[in-house]
């Protein structure tokens, strides 16, 4: 059991929120919500691929066998949820005007050497995905009303290629404990940059910058995260005020909350979220009964 390794990590390209994982040699298995897991194993070109689902109420169709039944047994004795993070290993996208991380872009785990080879833009969310509405916008007028037939997202992706520029530089970054970061090798970096140190206060606490000159641009980014917010209060490490701002704006969502309820590494307002996730209990109860 000692070569059982447990940790988290964000999925990005686009933000999909926190994913919790156990691995082992020759095995992995991935859990959003710390209650489905996505058993994958190595093949012999060293790729993961799915395999099967464990749960542990059994209804899952991973069968035991002398190759899983030490993968099992660690899924069934894991430390406590959530699992700490282990992808501090961070691609940002950079402003134009400053070079500072103006939105991340991807992630990786520490111990691996991050890739030089980057294609990967940043994205509000998948291409199909159209549940993002601002209330900034939506209740907007004059210039704001003019770009309604606009899907929020595609403004939100404009005003940050507006703020990146057309150069789009980016840049790795091995962050500390502290925050801090240290800059590796990125795409059409300034040579300077690379060993740069930043400090804790360069970087977005959350997915993207929320100060902006353009207050129209500063609302929309607030409601990204505000919509974002069951997903991002799965990140340790957040201000009191960020982590009081998501919750409740994530008990707005409750069905989106609830299942994440087990991988939230901190609770302020345990009483509104139990009231959330009453709500979602009782939602899916009246959906199952009204299919």
């Amino acid at each position: 059991m000692s070569q059982i390794r447990y940790y988290s990590m964000r999925r990005l390209a686009p933000y999909q929120g926190t994913v919790q994982v156990t691995e082992m040699p020759g095995f992995r298995a991935i859990s959003s919500d710390a209650v489905t897991w996505r058993v994958q194993f190595l093949n012999q070109r060293s790729r993961f691929i799915s395999h099967a689902v464990w749960r542990a109420d059994g209804s899952g169709n991973l069968i035991e066998t002398h190759r899983t039944g030490e993968l099992i047994e660690a899924l069934q004795n894991h430390p406590p949820f959530p699992f700490p993070p282990a992808d501090n290993l961070e691609l940002w996208l950079l402003d134009a005007k400053q070079h500072r991380p103006l939105a991340i872009v991807a992630s990786t785990l520490g111990h691996i050497t991050p890739p030089r080879a980057m294609n990967t833009l940043w994205q509000s969310a998948f291409a199909d995905d159209d549940g993002f509405t601002a209330p900034s916008l939506s209740m907007g007028a004059g210039a704001e009303a003019s770009t309604s037939h606009i899907p929020h997202q595609e403004i939100l992706i404009r005003c940050v290629q507006k703020a990146a520029g057309p150069l789009d530089r980016m840049q790795w970054f091995r962050r500390e404990r502290d925050g801090s970061g240290a800059g590796l090798h990125g795409n059409r970096l300034d040579g300077a940059h690379v060993g740069r140190k930043l400090e804790p206060d360069d970087f977005p606490e959350l997915l993207l910058r929320e100060t902006w000159e353009n207050e129209r641009e500063k609302n929309l980014v607030h409601d990204y995260h505000d919509w974002q917010a069951p997903r991002l209060l799965t990140h340790r490490d957040l201000s009191r005020a960020t982590r009081d701002r998501l919750e409740r704006a994530a008990c707005r969502q409750a069905g989106k909350l609830y299942p994440l309820r087990h991988v939230l590494p901190e609770i302020i307002n345990r009483d509104l979220l139990n009231v959330a996730f009453v709500e979602a209990v009782i939602r899916r109860s009246t959906e199952a009964d009204h299919p």
